[in-house]
């Protein structure tokens, strides 16, 4: 019965609900997660795993007759070596909370996303998240020394790794990150701090209209190096729903209406070499016609404002609802393309929808936005004419969201036939039962 069991639960940030749960359990321990495990594999209940509920791909969602397993006890800094650089953490750790508490020692997780203060670690790993700063620190997976799981009959597999070496038999925790809890529970993590940088500097440009963001993305990598950590665009249709939103906040020149919008963010040891080195990409980037005008953080302030613009997201999909998000992975030299050939398809399709495309295009990650949809016609129209434009099997229809429910359908897109077999048969081995997940990226028989 969902009357004893808070509204949050039953549902991702999609919001999108898949049936009455059979109950709520929420473990303080990998003792208990163990046992509870235990139990549900021997009576076949399927269950439910969530970490904070931040995805949209209906991952965390239950399903009719699923129990629901929420990691959000399983809350503890367990410690922070600041000789080595490595936290052991809970699953249930917020993002934000090990961030701000590695800072105060002169560390920092350097994975970070949107949803920082509501996404558990845990929840981060077994979806492989990626986030705005991948092109510098890579997905969360390069950032995960090693897991404590548990496995659908209660087998605990740990204690999670904190070698950066260690080569003693197969890398069992490489199984888990990105599985979305089908093949077990990640309990506990060992992961990789990286030194909080001394400077850093958000760098914010309207593009000319013949320029592509592959061409500039490809100058910012040569001319900035290892300090470029984040290169974000924003499509026309963003800019102009972000400013609106935030009509109050930082104002962008004249210039920038009409344009695309790349964010530049780069880190160095002191503010001096930061300021040149930015200062000549943007001189370079303008006398050559690429860029037509840029806006220079010079406070922290300043660049929350212009991360601000960037982060405008949820609140522009707010007045989208009920709309349909999309995470693509498109090579950046494929980017313009997709998006100018996808919107103009949903604009003859469904008049009535807006469309705003942004994302990581450092890394090769297309977000989309489209809504409102009506009905579920209409959200199935939108995404055949989406995934229809991504070149098959040389994209993914999801480079750091999931799979989830919402997106299987569409999984043979990006991946060939023996793969998913080959997925099944792990499936199949570590959880014979079907009872982490299911129906979560594939169905199994």
């Amino acid at each position: 019965m969902t009357d004893d069991i808070d509204e949050k639960y039953l549902h991702d940030w999609s919001g999108t609900r898949y049936g009455v749960p059979a109950g709520l359990e929420r473990p303080r321990s990998t003792h208990e997660l163990a046992s509870l495990l235990r139990d549900a594999n021997q009576a076949r209940t399927p269950c439910a795993i969530q970490g904070g509920r931040t995805g949209v791909s209906g991952g965390a969602s239950p399903s009719n007759g699923e129990l629901i397993l929420s990691l959000e006890r399983l809350n503890q800094i367990e410690e922070i070596d600041i000789g080595s650089g490595i936290a052991v953490v809970g699953a249930g750790v917020v993002l934000e909370t090990l961030q701000s508490e590695a800072e105060k020692l002169g560390w920092t997780f350097p994975i970070d996303l949107a949803s920082r203060g509501s996404c558990q670690l845990g929840g981060n790993a077994s979806t492989n998240a990626g986030g705005c700063r991948v092109i510098k620190y890579g997905t969360t997976r390069q950032s995960v020394l090693g897991l404590e799981a548990v496995l659908a009959n209660g087998t605990v597999l740990g204690p999670p790794n904190r070698l950066l070496k260690n080569n003693a038999g197969y890398s069992l925790s490489s199984l888990f990150i990105g599985s979305e809890g089908t093949l077990g529970v990640i309990s506990r993590l060992a992961l990789r701090l990286t030194p909080v940088p001394p400077v850093r500097r958000t760098l914010l440009v309207a593009l000319s209209e013949n320029t592509g963001v592959n061409e500039v993305l490809r100058t910012a990598k040569i001319a900035l190096r290892d300090a470029l950590s984040a290169f974000e665009v924003m499509w026309e249709d963003f800019i102009e729903s972000a400013l609106a939103i935030r009509a109050r906040g930082r104002e962008l020149p004249a210039s920038f209406k009409g344009r695309r919008a790349a964010l530049v963010e780069v880190e160095g040891t002191d503010e001096q070499s930061v300021e040149a080195m930015l200062e000549r990409f943007v001189t370079e980037q303008m006398e050559c016609g690429s860029v037509v005008d840029a806006v220079l953080s010079m406070s922290a302030q300043d660049a929350q404002d212009l991360w601000a613009i960037r982060d405008s997201v949820a609140e522009i999909q707010a007045g989208m609802r009920p709309y349909v998000g999309f995470d693509l992975g498109v090579s950046p030299s494929k980017h313009d393309a997709v998006a100018r050939a996808t919107k103009m398809a949903l604009t003859r399709a469904l008049p009535h929808c807006r469309s705003v495309f942004f994302g990581h295009v450092g890394d090769g990650n297309l977000h989309a936005v489209v809504g409102p949809c009506a009905n579920a016609d209409e959200r199935g129209e939108v995404d055949r004419i989406v995934y229809g434009h991504l070149p098959t099997l040389d994209s993914s229809i999801t480079a750091e969201h999931g799979v989830g429910r919402k997106r299987k359908g569409y999984l043979l897109q990006s991946r060939i036939q023996e793969d998913i077999r080959t997925m099944k048969v792990l499936k199949t081995a570590m959880d014979p039962n079907n009872i982490l997940n299911p129906g979560r990226i594939f169905d199994m028989p």
